[in-house]
């Protein structure tokens, strides 16, 4: 049976290069549901969608998110289709 993608657009064996501040790796867009930091995971699924809808190959950005205890976060990130 086949499985659902998880971003419309892409596969989920498409493979993806992330870095999230500052640490690069390899991964796919499945294996992206994995990370270990849900505010890391949001940050490249959301470039993920955009990048999909919008049909770039690229995308790099920096966003704010409040953890737990209410203190700001910055995540930069970038995700390239490999």
């Amino acid at each position: 049976m086949r499985e659902k993608r998880i971003i419309a657009g892409l596969n989920n064996s498409q493979r993806i290069r992330v870095i999230v501040n500052g640490v690069g790796f390899h991964t796919t867009v499945k294996g992206m549901t994995e990370m270990c930091f849900v505010e890391q995971r949001v940050a490249v699924w959301t470039a993920l969608e955009r990048i999909a809808r919008e049909g770039i190959r690229s995308l790099a950005s920096r966003t704010s998110v409040y953890d737990g205890r209410m203190q700001k976060m910055d995540i930069d990130f970038q995700v390239d289709l490999v």
